[in-house]
């Protein structure tokens, strides 16, 4: 092969590799196509499920609430805070928030109205009932929790 031709053959190559890749999308969303040799087109597919969004608070003997910032009350900078405080992942991310918060807070009554990103949309995770310092006992779990189960 001269070097012409396997300019031209390399060139070829690149354009049906090209052409492959952005026709394949469309032959399964725009034309409606099925085959197990195309895939789906997606794209960052499930990226943000598992997450939650939590606002903390504590509560007073009268049943009060103040809202709690969890960077301020654990002493740390959003910027500088580490990754678990930050970005809560699941219901074990919640709850390890809580008992940074319970430990550093001491005897408080904290309750926290979260929700977990999910495939469907976001999700009621905890709905502020449950005084997160003090948990249920081994075997009895709150009504949210068996749903999720």
């Amino acid at each position: 092969m001269t070097t012409t031709t396997a300019t031209r053959t390399r060139a070829l190559v690149f354009v049906v590799v090209a052409a492959g890749l952005m026709l394949m999308p469309a032959y399964r969303q725009v034309f409606g196509g099925r085959s197990r040799f195309v895939r789906d087109w997606e794209l960052f597919n499930e990226v943000g499920v598992g997450l939650v969004v939590a606002a903390f608070s504590v509560r007073d003997g009268d049943g009060r609430e103040t809202p709690l910032d969890r960077y301020a009350a654990l002493g740390r900078e959003r910027r500088t805070a580490p990754r678990w405080l930050r970005t809560m992942t699941g219901e074990a991310g919640l709850l390890r928030v809580a008992s940074e918060l319970c430990g550093k807070l001491g005897a408080v009554d904290l309750r926290a109205r979260a929700s977990i990103a999910t495939m469907q949309g976001w999700v009621p995770l905890h709905a502020g009932e449950q005084d997160l310092c003090r948990p249920l006992p081994r075997g009895r779990r709150s009504r949210d929790a068996a749903a999720r189960s």
